[in-house]
């Protein structure tokens, strides 16, 4: 199809950068091994394709279309999986087709890899047809595999890294993934860019969570900011979650001297790293940056002083217009709370408004019963344009998100504990 074939002159511009950081990336495990080639924009794996378990689905006269959602409702990221289930499910709100209701059925993947893959396997028993989710690239990379032999398309509206749309395996891409989100291919080479440009950092220390988010920005940032001639000091330092005590990684810092400490991960063990790294004297003004998974108002109360300054990116463009507001007005009705307060809240929601604009087109009536063709959801959802909430939405054919702007990365900053756009 002609849309197929489509691609905005920025995102041909930052793929080069992808292809930049490919090498870095496959050896993380889980990551993008892309040669820059035409397979992940234009042509789409056929092989992948044949891999999917698509069958036609029957929904009994009176029952509801399930639709699932996979994401973090408990642990220490509830603070931003709560508010995108929320989110998607407003997409449901007084839908009927053919006289069924939407159902949503959430569940609990723990922003983890083992959460990720017992979510799926309990939303594919519980006969969902599609999900909105994983919100997590850990678990997204680590649940694609059941997805695509189960034939159910799922959209993520936070799993940022390059990988998931780019996976290490000789099929190509998963058919069954597409992302309302944008990669960190394009996130990390703007916040090289802000590093250099706006915060005049030559230095810089590296900071990063060993899971697929962590590392795939990681690598996306470093890559970029070399290119530039900026220079990675010291050791680039992984931690585990749950990690508390950033005592020696701080230490490491402080020898080094950077211009700037790199942070790529969550809020929750930014929280404690930034209270720790603002704790000494000579790292109380070295300027702190870094990516969605921390901007968190979870964060700011966590942080408290400690935050103030910091800035962070967002793999989005500035949420505006008539859209965003009606979505933004639907979802403080239903929350009691702002839009603007949580990360990609509007990007669940228009996951979840694609899938039930597709399922509009392709569920037939068979005599009070509906019939839904997997195969003829995927391809609608993959023909599917929308000017949604987060803005445009138009999937390329290897499920990234071909819409937004020219520049769809916003960058923030905490003043007097918020976030603030930066303009």
């Amino acid at each position: 199809m002609n849309k197929r074939g489509r691609a905005s002159a920025w995102l041909w511009t930052l793929l080069a950068l992808l292809a930049i950081v490919a090498v870095g990336v496959a050896a993380c495990g889980d990551d993008d091994d892309d040669d820059g080639g035409d397979e992940a924009t234009k042509g789409f794996s056929e092989a992948g394709y044949k891999l999917a378990g698509f069958k036609e689905v029957t929904v009994d006269s009176g029952a509801a279309i399930k639709v699932g959602i996979s994401s973090a409702l408990s642990g220490d990221v509830k603070g931003l999986g709560e508010p995108i289930a929320n989110a998607a499910e407003l997409a449901g709100d007084g839908v009927t087709i053919k006289g069924h209701k939407i159902e949503f059925v959430r569940e609990d993947d723990l922003c983890s890899p083992d959460g990720g893959t017992a979510a799926a396997d309990r939303l594919i028993k519980a006969g969902v047809v599609a999900v909105v989710g994983p919100i997590c690239s850990g678990a997204t990379v680590a649940s694609q595999p059941q997805y695509e032999k189960a034939g159910i398309t799922t959209i993520s509206p936070s799993a940022t890294a390059p990988g998931n749309t780019n996976p290490a395996r000789s099929e190509g891409p998963y058919v069954t993934f597409f992302r309302t989100t944008f990669s960190d291919a394009i996130q990390g080479p703007t916040q090289a860019k802000f590093a250099k440009e706006k915060l005049n950092a030559k230095t810089a220390y590296i900071v990063f969570d060993t899971d697929a988010y962590g590392t795939g920005l990681r690598d996306a940032f470093k890559a970029a900011f070399e290119k530039d001639g900026g220079k990675i000091v010291g050791q680039p330092e992984g931690f585990a979650k749950k990690t508390t005590d950033f005592k020696a990684i701080i230490a490491n810092i402080k020898k080094e001297k950077p211009d700037l400490v790199y942070f790529s991960g969550f809020y929750a063990e930014a929280t404690p790293f930034l209270k720790q790294l603002r704790a000494e004297a000579d790292l109380k003004d070295t300027p702190f940056l870094t990516g969605d998974g921390p901007k968190n108002d979870e964060l700011l109360k966590g942080a408290g002083e400690a935050a103030e300054g910091a800035y962070f990116s967002l793999p989005t463009p500035s949420q505006k217009g008539a859209a965003f507001d009606a979505f933004a007005k639907k979802y403080e009705e239903k929350t009691k709370k702002k839009a603007e307060s949580g990360t990609f809240v509007a990007e669940a929601y228009d996951a979840g408004t694609v899938i039930v604009k597709a399922l509009e087109k392709v569920a037939t009536d068979d005599g009070g019963k509906l019939k839904i063709d997997l195969k003829k959801l995927n391809e609608a959802i993959r023909d599917t344009v929308l000017d949604g909430a987060s803005g445009k939405v138009d999937f390329g054919n290897n499920g990234d998100n071909l819409g937004g702007t020219e520049t769809p990365v916003s960058l923030w900053q905490v003043k007097d504990g918020k976030f603030v756009e930066i303009k």
